[in-house]
């Protein structure tokens, strides 16, 4: 019988633009520097646990967004943000990056109380690191 435990972190390293134990501070400001649309790559959420293990950070419009990826354990599956809205569902944190590449995500920015501030972009760059 299978356990119910998240897929191995360890086909993520594999990822180009799979960063790990970055924090906030460091991933938004290397996309800083980077300065290029669409930019993105994950990172390890700092408060990293079963639900919430990663972190997918884009780079857009002058700003970095930071969007939590999250683990269903009832589908075992992952989706992005908060889950207030309709979401879509992976199986792989691989299959997230694969399908923004061709479809826009919204990005929402966090510190606009209205809610009415959204860009649109897709993943087209991804961040290498060393």
């Amino acid at each position: 019988m299978q356990s119910l435990t998240q897929p191995a972190e360890k086909d993520l390293n594999k990822c180009e633009w799979y960063v790990g134990e970055y924090d906030r501070h460091k991933a938004e400001k290397i996309l800083l520097q980077k300065n290029l649309d669409e930019t993105f790559l994950v990172r390890d959420c700092s408060k990293k646990s079963k639900s919430e293990p990663y972190v997918l950070v884009i780079y857009y419009g002058r700003r970095v967004y930071n969007i939590k990826v999250r683990f269903l354990e009832e589908s075992q599956q992952y989706a992005l943000g908060t889950g207030l809205r309709g979401e879509c569902k992976f199986n792989s944190v691989e299959e997230i990056i694969d399908f923004y590449k061709s479809v826009p995500i919204t990005l929402i920015d966090g510190k606009d109380q209205s809610g009415n501030h959204r860009e649109q972009c897709y993943l087209t760059h991804p961040f290498k690191s060393c």
